[in-house]
């Protein structure tokens, strides 16, 4: 399927790995379906698209990939409703805020949002307690992985 988007122009996605918010994202609560979108001229940023709208477009990361420290507790409830039965049933995204000025990027860590990447159910759960920030500084990390990936890709390079 083919989807028309603001920041891409039209995209031919999986409908299959659309994911599902039953509930929406906290402040886009009438979006509930979304597909995730990655160009290797954005790497690791991806992109959080809308299907019902071609303008509202997150840019996410996998958490763990520039943070892999991080932990926080999923409730029961939550756990449930995302059918959770392994460590493997899931990623973390964390959604950016990327100003003009990338060198000030932060991330989202207070409030990650869960994917399971086999039925597509997702939803963003809000941590209680203060121990992550909603604007944590996060580009030299990103830049540390790009730089990984880029040495990543020559040392293959050389073996072939």
């Amino acid at each position: 399927m083919t989807i028309d988007t603001l920041r891409f122009g039209p995209v031919e996605i999986d409908e299959a790995k659309t994911l599902t918010f039953k509930s929406g994202l906290p402040g886009l609560e009438e979006y509930t379906d979304f597909v995730v979108l990655r160009f290797e001229e954005s790497f690791p940023i991806i992109w959080l698209q809308a299907l019902s709208d071609r303008g509202i477009c997150l840019p996410v990361i996998d958490t763990f990939s520039v943070a892999p420290e991080y932990t926080f507790d999923v409730s029961d409830e939550d756990v449930a409703e995302l059918s959770i039965s392994s460590p493997d049933d899931f990623q973390v995204l964390s959604v950016l805020v990327i100003p003009e000025s990338l060198e000030q990027m932060t991330i989202n860590m207070a409030a990650p949002i869960i994917v399971n990447t086999a039925t597509g159910k997702s939803k963003q759960i809000i941590l209680g307690g203060g121990d992550y920030s909603a604007r944590v500084p996060i580009f030299k990390e990103i830049c540390a992985l790009v730089r990984e990936e880029a040495a990543n890709a020559g040392s293959v390079k050389e073996t072939q």
